[in-house]
Parts: C-alpha cells; sequence; structure tokens
C-alpha cells in the first residue's frame, strides 16, 4: 500500500494509534521503544531503527500542505481528533513533563496563549498549524484516501476503531490478534510500561524509550500517559478561562462535530 501517515495534532492521540497498529502487526511490545523503531516519528530519530511494516506507517505533526515530506510516496493516512479542551489540557501537562519551550510559564498563562493562538503557540512555529488549521488540511485533502477518527470514539471502542485502521490498511482481520493488540495497548498498560521504564535512571533514556520525560516528573505523578480524560473543564485552572475557550473555539468545534 506505499506509505501511510498517522497524522495529528500534537496530544490527540498519535502515540495511542502507534501502540494498537504495533501490537496488531508485530505482537505486544516487549518495550516502549520497539514501536518507535517499527513506526516511527517523523520528529524525532531514535537508534536501532528496524525495517518498516507493510504498509509503511509513520507519525507526523505537519500540517498537509506542498511541504510535507514524503508527498509522492504517499498512499494514505489516519488522522486521528480529540477534543481541543483536552488537547489544551494535555499539551500544559507535557508542557510540565518535558520543560520544553522557551518561554516560563503559569498554567492559567499557558492556557490564555493556547486560546489567543489556536493551539500551542510553539507548534505554530514547527509547521502544526493550530487546532483547526491542521484538522481542515487533513480531512478536506482529495491528494489520498484519509480515514478520519475521532480519539472520545476510539476510547469508547477501541476494538472498532482498531477493525477500522486494519480494514483501512488492507490487512487481514483476525478478531483473537485484535483482542491482545486493544489489552496490549490500552491506557492501564501503556501506563504500566511507562512506569516501569522510568523507575530507574537511564544513560541515554531519550533513545531508549518512546515516552518522553524523566524518572524526577514520574516521582512527582506526571507522566507521558497521562489522565487519557475527555470532555474536561478549564475551570480548575481558571474560572474564566472556559467561556473565554468557547468563544475563541465554538466555530471550529461546531465544524468538526464537537459541541462547544
Amino acid at each position: 500500500m506505499g506509505l501511510v501517515w498517522l497524522a495529528s495534532y500534537p496530544k490527540s492521540g498519535n502515540t495511542w494509534l502507534r501502540f494498537m497498529l504495533y501490537a496488531y502487526i508485530f505482537g505486544p511490545p516487549a518495550a516502549s521503544i520497539e514501536v518507535a523503531q517499527r513506526i516511527p516519528d517523523l520528529h524525532r530519530t531514535v537508534p536501532g531503527q528496524l525495517p518498516p511494516s507493510e504498509p509503511e506507517l509513520m507519525k507526523t505533526h505537519f500540517m498537509l500542505s506542498d511541504r510535507h515530506p514524503r508527498l509522492q510516496e504517499t498512499t494514505g493516512a489516519i488522522h486521528i481528533m480529540r477534543n481541543p479542551r483536552d488537547v489544551a489540557l494535555s499539551a500544559l501537562n507535557y508542557r510540565k513533563l518535558t520543560g520544553e519551550g522557551a518561554r516560563a510559564f503559569t498554567e492559567s498563562g499557558y492556557l490564555k496563549g493556547f486560546i489567543k493562538a489556536g493551539g500551542d503557540i510553539d507548534w505554530l512555529r514547527l509547521g502544526f498549524g493550530n487546532w483547526a488549521q491542521h484538522a481542515r488540511s487533513w480531512r478536506t485533502t482529495d491528494r489520498f484516501p484519509v480515514l478520519a477518527l475521532r480519539y472520545e470514539d476510539l476510547k469508547n471502542d477501541p476494538a472498532a476503531g482498531l477493525r477500522s485502521m486494519i480494514e483501512f490498511l488492507k490487512l487481514d482481520l483476525d478478531e483473537d490478534k485484535l483482542a491482545q493488540a486493544v489489552k496490549a495497548s490500552s491506557f492501564d498498560a501503556m501506563r504500566a510500561m511507562e512506569i516501569r521504564e522510568k523507575a530507574k535512571p537511564t544513560k541515554d533514556a531519550h533513545n531508549k524509550r518512546l515516552f518522553v520525560g524523566d524518572t524526577k516528573a514520574a516521582r512527582k505523578g506526571v507522566y507521558f500517559v497521562n489522565k487519557g480524560a475527555s470532555g474536561q473543564s478549564l475551570a480548575s485552572v481558571s474560572p474564566k478561562l472556559d467561556e473565554a475557550f468557547t468563544h475563541a473555539f465554538a466555530d471550529a468545534m461546531q465544524e468538526f462535530g464537537y459541541e462547544p
């Protein structure tokens, strides 16, 4: 089938897609880095990369445009999107986890910036666009077929979501393998793997696991595999943020079937 992108705005479930598909195609991973070696991330190189799967699967956060890498080889994409409120809160957790970003921030300040820009300011600079721009670029293209998924639907019925991916990729469907893959890529299984891998400091840890963040953050209860929650409120950070978010995102959320 050629190259198929696993596309998403950051913090929308892309790692989950990679785990699900890896577990179905290759079996449950013994370590997170195995997923990164077989289904690589366009934005991160890891050592020991293995031959690609068939079809070749690769993660991207870029908006779809004429500048996107390897367009001539692309035969399809799986695009997953998530309620932008949950994206914003997950992005805030990611900032705490990694310290990524040049600017110091408060929780309220970060979310106000996200609301004003329609997404994370640094992600705009990287070419990811804002939340709505990213979704439109992938979901309105006629360059190649796109399987459109929602994080919330995948969470509600992961087996159905994985089944749709298997069919889209034209892989043979095996219900036993599917059930095993769903179990191996559950929130609990992924969080348990992250806890195990971060239990002890590891030299060159960035190249030995998919889950970013260090053991210090894990000891504070800040994980890459965070809550996986849906339908959250920003009011816990600041009472007025939800109203501001609704005002800024209402039209785009309705466009993609979300209640503001």
